[in-house]
């Protein structure tokens, strides 16, 4: 047998070895040694709860739009939608009465053909359906099929539609308007659709403008709403009225009862805080750390110097990363209630205005603006920068955005499947509709406790 020979070189290396395995033996170092393996299962296994419980949030690394775009809640108020359209086409369902009652709502919601494919039908049958009659005749429901020739419309003249629409109107008999607008549809591009888009808002709001409506809501034709709608967002406008008050402020601009929750992620801009804050984290630990190894004999032996490095270099960042890395919506979610939102409240999908709103100055802004290079929501958004207007958006959102076929050709996708640059909220599929029935059968409930013969005042 051949001797085995080690050179000089390799003996140093296997000498540098053995010591450093008999260095991990001493007892403080197994005992980092092991805190960190320790750590790191501990680690591993918040990872896997926070990727279980983050993939609704698509500023988390663990975002799957696969499973978050799935349409749960949507897809169940959608059918009930449909039955009650269908069912409307055949008998006339309970709609507003004028002069009966206080009319609570005016809803506005102008729709364009998206060339063979519709969503007003849902849209429409999700407002209405599960509203007690009480509800249903304090709305003025306003649809406006904005073409100058209507027919183009999908739904045009359909039964369902003349059931449950309490206006239908169409653009007024101005040959000039007529002659503008047919212009605007023939182009087709953004700034024409920008411009017709304020003419249309201005044909809804004047309708809205005809009854004594406490507010005016404005909808898209391509959204779905939750069922105790009405009662929440009555909720919702008597806390915004009552915080514009604690502001010193006489009034706000809107209600929002939809925002893109895409937007509400880490933005880039607030990135100097968020170091800012990890920072502070750091500073705050390492003094908190070294003064209990100052001032408490007894933790001299536990802190040691590799230790404090170990938690201050090494543990503190990977939790901090991990923070980041799951999600601001799903570490920091916004709590049940109204806020200001002023910033990242895209998009137009649905907004309540006071009328005087409208009166003062929507109907104005609108009517007399021949702006063409913003869309009704980023040009109400830069005016109200202007003037410092207060808006305020409801959390959870009210209603939600399923529109994957735009109205003006961006993003068209075959049979309106959703994409991903398309508005959404996904924390409105996980809705049940079990409680929300309840929550809206024990208001309707309490309002007919607190007045019989009218149905009392909304709560």
């Amino acid at each position: 047998m051949e001797a085995l020979h080690v050179s000089d070189g390799e003996l140093s290396i296997l000498r540098k070895r053995v010591s450093g395995f008999q260095m991990l033996a001493t007892i403080p170092n197994r005992g980092v040694v092991s805190f960190f393996l320790s750590f790191s299962l501990c680690y591993v296994v918040i990872a896997l709860y926070l990727r279980s419980k983050c993939y609704r949030d698509p500023s988390s690394l663990f975002f799957r739009p696969e499973s978050a775009r799935v349409l749960t809640y949507s897809s169940f108020r959608k059918a009930q939608a449909r039955k009650y359209a269908d069912l409307a086409a055949l008998h006339t369902p309970t709609k507003w009465v004028a002069n009966s009652t206080a009319t609570e709502f005016c809803i506005g919601i102008s729709s364009v053909s998206r060339h063979g494919f519709s969503y007003l039908k849902e849209t429409l049958g999700s407002v209405l359906e599960g509203l007690d009659d009480l509800e249903r005749q304090r709305i003025y429901l306003v649809v406006f099929l904005a073409h100058t020739d209507q027919s183009q419309h999908e739904d045009f003249n359909q039964p369902w539609l003349l059931n449950v629409a309490d206006n239908l109107p169409t653009y007024p008999d101005d040959p000039e308007t007529l002659e503008l607008v047919r212009q605007l549809e023939a182009s087709g591009d953004y700034e024409a659709h920008a411009r017709k888009q304020k003419i249309d808002y201005t044909v809804l709001l004047s309708e809205c403008a005809r009854v004594d409506a406490k507010y005016t809501m404005t909808l898209e034709d391509d959204v779905i709403a939750l069922d105790g709608w009405y009662h929440r967002a009555l909720g919702a406008l008597h806390t915004a009225a009552r915080k514009t008050r604690e502001l010193g402020r006489d009034s706000f601009l809107y209600l929002r009862i939809f925002y893109d929750g895409r937007l509400l992620g880490w933005n880039s801009e607030e990135w100097p805080l968020y170091v800012e804050l990890s920072m502070a984290v750091l500073i705050i630990e390492v003094l908190i750390l070294m003064t209990l190894r100052w001032r408490v004999v007894m933790m001299r032996k536990t802190l040691t110097i590799p230790v404090v490095f170990l938690l201050c270099g090494v543990c503190t960042p990977m939790l901090i990363g991990l923070f980041f890395a799951a999600g601001r919506n799903c570490m920091l979610p916004k709590k049940p209630g109204v806020h200001l939102m002023h910033k990242y409240g895209c998009c137009a999908q649905g907004l309540i205005f006071p009328q005087h709103q409208v009166l003062d100055h929507l109907l104005p802004l609108y009517g007399e603006t021949h702006d063409t290079h913003a869309a009704v929501d980023t040009f109400l958004e830069d005016w109200a920068n202007n003037r410092d207007n207060l808006r305020w958006a409801v959390t959870p959102v009210l209603i939600q955005h399923v529109g994957g076929k735009s109205s003006h050709g961006a993003g068209d996708q075959e049979m309106g499947s959703l994409t991903d640059d398309m508005p959404f909220d996904y924390s409105f599929e996980m809705n049940d509709p079990i409680k929300l029935a309840k929550e809206h059968q024990a208001w309707v409930a309490e309002m007919l406790r607190r007045d019989p013969a009218v149905g009392g005042q909304p709560l």
